[in-house]
């Protein structure tokens, strides 16, 4: 764990890269350039293609970036309603603390709010180009799996989103200026002095191994789906609500908020979990349904449309005409 690269010091600040923002960049380069790849296969405008994947960047970091705002808003509160002391230095480090919801590259991202600003602009912009919102999916699907596998390597760096206590084989312990461990300290659940937190579940290696596996089985099954406008997208969105939901089981950042609170202590042991802490329902459990849901309903209203297009012959180009008697 790694969440800063480097730091430099220019005119007495230092300027750290965060490998957290680091990987988003690298995952939104990857995922768009594998976008565009298929958008010239499939016969789409290229620069058009770009123009898209620009706005959807900007949506859908917005988007993540305020639903982790308001499942966060008492934190934020909390962290500007606490400084504005006098003088010139804890003034600037007031008005860092109320301006925090916007300091992305420190990490926290909600992965949901991201899809639905991404999805409206998506729309939006497939509407204005006589596009067919489908295909537009399909062709940034493989993309948005893969680039999801390097952001959460970027929170595995930076700590954020942990997991639970474990004393699995594999258990991660992370060390300070890292998220987990100040979320982790600030709830008294590091030893004093302590350089590392307890051992916890790698939850973001585990997401983001699911990731790639849901990126291979889009990639295979990317030739049998071609006919299917938008089935490449309604998979993708199942496979990744079914990782999500097994994650969550997991997690144990404080960020997370539960509809319902539930141990479940025998799940919890065979999971290797702490026994008191709820297993069921997170929000992110129940978007996962929904999303889950929501796919399946979409997919079977959909089976008409392919069903049409399979059953609709080829039309034969037309014959030349012929030339005239010179």
């Amino acid at each position: 764990m790694r969440p800063v690269l480097f730091s430099l010091h220019v005119a007495g600040r230092e300027l750290a890269l965060r490998t957290y923002g680091v990987f988003i960049a690298l995952g939104l380069a990857l995922g768009i350039a594998l976008a565009y790849r298929e958008a010239r296969r499939r016969g789409l405008d290229g620069g058009r293609v770009l123009d898209l994947a620009f706005w959807l960047t900007v949506a859908g970091l917005v988007g993540s970036r305020l639903a982790y705002g308001v499942v966060n808003f008492a934190d934020f509160g909390r962290a500007c309603a606490d400084g504005g002391d006098a003088g010139h230095r804890a003034l600037a480090e007031w008005l860092s603390d109320c301006t925090r919801i916007f300091h992305v590259w420190q990490g926290g991202l909600v992965f949901y709010g991201g899809v639905v600003g991404a999805a409206a602009v998506a729309a939006w912009f497939a509407r204005r180009e006589r596009w067919s919102f489908w295909a537009v999916g399909d062709v940034f699907a493989p993309g948005l799996a893969v680039g999801h596998v390097l952001g959460r390597l970027g929170c595995f760096a930076a700590g954020c989103c942990f997991g639970k206590a474990s004393t699995v084989p594999w258990a991660v312990a992370f060390p300070r200026a890292s998220v987990a461990y100040e979320e982790l300290a600030s709830a008294g659940a590091v030893a004093p002095g302590a350089s590392l937190t307890p051992p916890l579940h790698p939850t973001q290696l585990y997401e983001a191994a699911g990731e790639l596996a849901l990126f291979a089985l889009l990639l295979r099954l990317r030739p049998r789906l071609a006919a299917r406008p938008g089935a490449l997208l309604l998979l993708y969105a199942a496979g990744y609500a079914l990782v999500r939901f097994a994650v969550e089981l997991f997690r144990g950042d404080f960020a997370r908020l539960y509809v319902l609170d539930l141990p479940l202590p025998r799940l919890a042991a065979w999971l290797r979990l702490p026994a008191r802490e709820p297993v069921l329902l997170s929000v992110g459990q129940l978007m996962s349904l929904l999303v889950l849901a929501g796919a399946a309903v979409a997919w079977w209203h959909r089976r008409r449309a392919w069903r049409v297009t399979r059953a609709t012959p080829a039309v034969p180009a037309a014959a030349p005409a012929a030339a005239p008697p010179s």
